[in-house]
Order: C-alpha cells, then structure tokens, then sequence
C-alpha cells in the first residue's frame, strides 16, 4: 500500500507531495466532486479537466476563509480526458498539477516530492531536464518517421521510457539518502522505486459500432472506458528492465 497514491474513481487516480493529513483532505475534495458530478448528471462521467478546474476552485476558497490555511499538498491527477485528434479513439491519459494556492497546470512531464531544500529543488529541476528531454527526442523521432511504428516498436520505445523515468527517480533517493560510507553498489542495491503504468481502455464490446458516440455525450462514452493500472514495487536498478518489459507485455491492446 502506498499512502501517496488514490484511487478517486475507475478513471482517476492522485498522487500527492506534502503533508499526510492535508494529501487525505485533498484526495476526499475530488473524490466529493466525482461523485457529485455522476449523481447530478445521470451516471455521466467527469473529465479530468473538469475534476481538476472544479478541485482548483476549492482549493483557491479554502485560502479565502477566515482562520483556515491553504492545504500544505501538491496534487498530480493523472485521468481520462478527450482526445479530440483521434476519431478512432477518442479517450487519452492527461496530467493536471495541483498547486496549494488553486492553480492548475496542466503536464507532460512531472516532478514532485523530494523534499523542499535545495537537495530536493536540485534533484527536481534535473530530473525535469532529463525527462523534458527525452520527451522532445521521442516527438520529433515519431514527426521525422514516415512510416507508423509497429507493435513491437511501440512496446520498445515505452519499455525504454519506463526505464529512463524509473532510473531518474532512483538516482535521485540515492543523491539524496545514499550514506557515504557505502558502496556504490551497496546504494544501487538499497534504493528501490514503484513504478506505475497507466494507460486508457475501452470496455464497450467490440461489435457496438462506434457510429452510434455521435449521438451521446462524451461524458457517457468516457463511462464505458476504464484506466489500465499495473504497478512494480520496491524494483532495485537491476530489475528495471525485467519490471518494466513485464508491465508492458502483460498490459491488454487497446481498441
């Protein structure tokens, strides 16, 4: 169990950086929102745009009131969202960041946690370069191909991904709490990191014809499609790639 991370719905997860008791406070606040907007809306599910806009209100009142402070938290809502580039598969994972003061950022990279000494704000803006980077080669490699990338290719390219993100994050709790009378060796071995895939699937049956979404809303297409979530724990620097080739193969196609 990880206390950082919660489940708010079948299509939202959070991941939280701050205090425990203010990250259990947020969490309730969108859990509170998701299931206010399916009552009032006849099962109609919320985009993570709109859980994230909604949360940032409130979080922006709470600051206002008179005797009450900010939430010491900073929210990552990872969620389904509309994918208006692709007509054949309308629903994409999208990253909203959800700072103390209300504001909403949203993000293709993200860096939180670490703590807020100049360690943790040196390992982050490194780790933002790193991941920034490799980011922008994956894009501009994919926008100079002619041809689309294959199964396979695409499973290689997301395998080395996992990996580079996850060996960002190890090097950085072994900078961080790595003691120096020990081997390198001995700190690759101590230092462990979760790693979380998470991507969008649909659940509606394959012969439904998907002429028939122009006459609903998208909120209620969004209800018949799901987050596939699978997780690694505890993985050392020797496991990355047996980790992250396993969440990838075992991970069903997407329609």
């Amino acid at each position: 169990h990880n206390s950082k991370i919660h489940r708010l719905s079948p299509t939202h997860l959070l991941l939280t950086s701050g205090l425990a008791g203010d990250s259990r406070t947020l969490a309730s606040a969108f859990r509170r929102v998701v299931a206010s907007w399916t009552h009032q809306n006849y099962g109609e599910v919320i985009t993570t745009r709109e859980l994230a806009s909604e949360v940032g209100k409130v979080r922006h009142s709470i600051g206002l009131r008179p005797g009450a402070r900010v939430l010491g938290v900073i929210g990552l809502l990872i969620g389904l969202d509309e994918n208006e580039q692709n007509g054949d598969f309308p629903i994409t994972v999208r990253m909203y960041r959800s700072f103390p003061g209300g504001i909403i950022d949203r993000c293709n990279v993200c860096c939180t946690g670490g703590g807020a000494d100049a360690n943790g704000n040196l390992a982050r803006k490194e780790a933002m370069e790193v991941l920034t980077n490799m980011v922008s080669d994956t894009s501009s490699d994919q926008l100079n191909s002619d041809a689309e990338l294959s199964p396979t290719n695409e499973e290689e390219e997301l395998q080395r991904i996992i990996e580079k993100v996850a060996q960002v994050a190890l090097n950085a709790q072994m900078d961080e709490s790595g003691p120096k009378n020990d081997t390198e060796d001995e700190c690759k071995q101590s230092a462990k990191v979760d790693i979380w895939v998470v991507r969008a699937s649909e659940l509606q049956d394959e012969s439904e014809k998907r002429n028939t979404l122009s006459f609903s809303s998208f909120h209620r297409h969004l209800g018949k499609a799901s987050m596939d979530i699978r997780y690694a724990r505890r993985v050392s620097s020797t496991q990355l790639t047996t980790a992250a080739r396993s969440l990838i193969r075992t991970a069903p196609k997407i329609t």
